[in-house]
């Protein structure tokens, strides 16, 4: 069990350092690309979008070895023998998307739990990162404007 609980809380401490240090990086860099201020946007979400799948990835290797060499738990339900399904398990909670096709027994429960607390945090945090660098780079005068001509009914 504390094994379990240190995986989980090494997990959440690994992945809230890389968050962040992706998020200085792109506040820091972005301005620096030379690029359209809405290419800049875009920029953001692509990197933050595979910062997520790394994060992902690092709950996949952990419950890879939790099962395999830890011996923390199982799966039950579907399959879960090969890296795809690993991964595909880890994003199903990493997004608390939750399908309960594989379901986890015995200490890598809490890691699962943690996992869905952790991924939460970490998108919240990059959705207010992303909307505070559209405020910054978003031509929002010109998106939002009545058009000039409008089409008589």
């Amino acid at each position: 069990m504390l094994v379990a609980i240190a995986l989980a809380f090494g997990l959440v401490a690994v992945s809230f350092v890389f968050h962040y240090r992706v998020l200085l990086w792109l506040g820091s860099n972005t301005s620096k690309l030379n690029l359209p201020t809405q290419t800049q946007v875009l920029v953001i979400v692509v990197v933050l979008f595979l910062a997520h799948i790394i994060e992902i990835g690092f709950y996949a290797i952990t419950y890879s070895w939790s099962v395999s060499s830890l011996e923390l738990g199982v799966f039950q339900g579907a399959p879960v023998d090969d890296a795809m399904s690993y991964l595909y398990y880890s994003g199903v909670i990493y997004t608390t998307l939750g399908l309960g096709d594989i379901q986890p027994e015995g200490h890598i429960r809490f890691i699962t739990a943690m996992e869905a607390l952790n991924g939460f945090l970490l998108i919240t945090w990059s959705a207010s990162f992303t909307f505070v660098a559209m405020g910054r780079l978003w031509p929002w005068e010109n998106a939002c404007a009545e058009p000039i001509d409008k089409p008589e009914k």
